[in-house]
């Protein structure tokens, strides 16, 4: 069997540009067009940015690591004070630290209340009814996340979250390759 071959950064830096291209359009169909469709195409392309679980590594995040080119972002948010330890509007925090920020709470028919982060609702959402995959049954949140009569900005409470997450995703992104393009030829041993 032949053996995998190593792709180089350059390789990697040109099919995140063209994955952001997607998450573009789709996040514009989905949130300016109102297109609950491309729900799943949105999650579908974050998961494969932004999530780390098993094997799967995460694009974006790998070459932000890679580089050293780690745009932060900046809270926005009511000025209420957060819990102790978390952060607070106007903190400046790492992508992946957001992604770890509370996404959405809901009570199941069980009668638990489940929180999930927003990756754990990238996740759910793109590997149960996402880009990818289409599973027969969904997770009690995730199917009472997205049945919830909801509504924040004329958008449901869960597409509003993803909007919400999906922006300061795309934001550092486009800055990551802002400065990626930036750095003088040669200045990666990788490139």
């Amino acid at each position: 069997m032949a053996e995998n071959r190593s792709r180089d950064l350059e390789d990697l830096v040109q099919a995140l540009e063209r994955h952001l291209r997607l998450l573009h359009e789709y996040a514009r169909r989905a949130f300016q067009d109102g297109d609950f469709d491309y729900g799943g195409e949105v999650a579908g392309k974050l998961r494969l940015l932004v999530t780390k679980f098993g094997s799967n590594r995460p694009l974006l995040l790998d070459l932000m690591a890679e580089t050293g080119i780690n745009p932060l972002i900046t809270l926005g948010g009511p000025p209420i004070e957060p819990p102790p330890g978390e952060p607070r509007p106007g903190d400046k925090i790492s992508l992946s630290l957001y992604l770890q920020l509370g996404a959405i709470g809901i009570r199941v028919p069980s009668g638990e209340f489940v929180m999930l982060n927003k990756t754990q609702l990238i996740r759910a959402w793109a590997e149960q009814t996402g880009s990818s995959h289409e599973d027969w049954s969904l997770d009690p949140p995730l199917e009472a996340i997205l049945r919830a009569p909801i509504y924040i900005g004329g958008l449901h409470g869960a597409f509003a979250e993803l909007r919400i997450t999906t922006e300061p995703v795309l934001h550092v992104a486009d800055r990551f390759l802002t400065e990626f393009r930036s750095l003088p030829k040669g200045s990666d041993e990788n490139a």
